[in-house]
């Protein structure tokens, strides 16, 4: 599996690949800092899923650099990982194509729970979300 991880802060990336290493065997993992960043990879590589980190200071997501990774890599699944709830944004990420959101308060065991749902096509909303969409589901 070939996840690549854009998250601002090394050290949650770096025990990212850790933890998820322990979870999926032949894990190849890519870490950036923005999706500004990500955008100067390789577009030659293929991720399974993309996962984007998003700090408890952001009131909302880059929609042009999202959608443009979206249309790089659209064989791509994408996770959001806030790091505040925010019900209408995880709803909106949805309808626009993000397979999966949760906070980076989750137990890590969810952040595994995602990864498989999405892996097999389908969304994930992490249980605060879900309190308040009906629409989605784990």
């Amino acid at each position: 599996m070939k996840i690549a991880v854009i998250d601002q802060h090394p050290v949650l990336r770096s025990g990212m690949r850790i933890f998820l290493r322990d979870h999926f065997q032949n894990l190849t993992m890519i870490q950036t800092s923005c999706m500004q960043t990500f955008g100067k990879c390789d577009e030659q590589h293929t991720f399974d899923i993309i996962i984007i980190g998003m700090t408890e200071e952001a009131d909302g997501i880059d929609n042009v650099a999202l959608k443009r990774i979206m249309s790089a890599y659209p064989q791509s699944s994408f996770v959001v990982y806030a790091g505040k709830l925010q019900h209408d944004l995880a709803n909106s990420l949805l309808d626009e194509g993000v397979s999966g959101y949760l906070l980076k308060t989750n137990h890590p065991d969810e952040l595994v729970t995602c990864i498989k749902t999405v892996i097999n096509g389908d969304k994930y909303l992490c249980k605060e979300v879900q309190s308040t969409a009906n629409v989605y589901s784990a």
